[in-house]
């Protein structure tokens, strides 16, 4: 049996003793906070408008720059520049309330594979006791992630931007869309492959908190640098065929809990055998 399937096994063990109802309840406070700041981001967009729209009607009235009739006005570019600066407000505030969340279910999933009791209120200690150093790091790590995917994505995003900006055929629409899965499924791919020497740093950092931001990274690089980081590709290929799978909503409730409790596994493994070789 491979090293990937072992892994497998022990994740599959560990969600059945009794893990697997409050894995699901892990990712659905994770899901519920998405969309807390979607609904936050549109409810600050709604805003800005209900406040502003009576307001240039009026200066409107004075100063016809202000008439939101035209799309090219002086009131409508303003409102524009206020909904967008309120939405990257939106963004700002996610990232300070969702990246300590899914650093608190990716801590809850590792204290398990490493035997520790874990519960609900694993979810919440980056937000409750660590939120400053979480934050630090997540700015470093995540900067990285988001710097290798926009290029990963970019063909993708251009195809999409193709569709939506021109008139056409039902073939070459229907051509286009199927470009873009394919390219987005591709680039998703290809990220993963380019981050997978960085794909202990947020383990590393839930087994000590106290390092400098950049250490968790250029450790998890120096981990995985060779057989390991191999390994740590093998076994999230080994989930391609899941991850489409959950694309379509049908196995969703299985793939997420195996997928992370497989991961924080392998991560435990390794950290631990770089330990006994370093």
């Amino acid at each position: 049996m491979n090293a990937e399937r072992r892994i497998k096994n022990e994740a599959k063990s560990l969600l059945s003793k009794g893990n697997w109802s409050t894995a699901l309840g892990v990712f659905f406070i994770l899901f519920a906070g998405v969309l807390l700041i979607l609904f936050i981001q549109s409810i600050i967009v709604l805003g800005i408008q209900v406040v502003f729209t009576p307001l240039f009607n009026v200066l409107a009235e004075v100063e016809p720059l202000f008439s939101l009739e035209t799309e090219d006005s002086l009131g409508n570019s303003i409102i524009l520049l206020l909904s967008g600066t309120g939405g990257y407000l939106a963004y700002a505030l996610g990232f300070v309330f969702l990246f300590p969340l899914y650093c608190g279910v990716r801590r809850y999933f590792y204290l398990i594979s490493n035997g520790e009791e874990a519960g609900i209120a694993d979810v919440f200690y980056y937000l409750t006791k660590k939120l400053k150093s979480c934050l630090l790091f997540g700015l470093r790590y995540g900067l990285i992630c988001i710097l290798k995917l926009l290029p990963c994505i970019a063909p993708a995003y251009l195809i999409v931007t193709a569709i939506i900006s021109n008139e056409l055929s039902t073939v070459a629409n229907s051509l286009l869309t199927l470009c873009v899965f394919i390219t987005g499924i591709a680039g998703i791919s290809l990220w993963v492959l380019w981050t997978s020497r960085q794909s202990l740093s947020m383990y590393l950092f839930i087994e000590d908190d106290t390092k400098p931001a950049g250490f968790y990274v250029k450790e998890s690089e120096r981990i995985t640098n060779g057989p390991l980081n191999k390994s740590v590709r093998k076994l999230t290929y080994s989930f391609g065929g899941w991850f489409l799978l959950a694309l379509t909503g049908v196995g969703m409730l299985y793939f997420v809990p195996y997928f992370e409790m497989s991961v924080a596994t392998s991560a435990k493994w390794i950290i631990k055998l770089s330990k006994e070789v370093y």
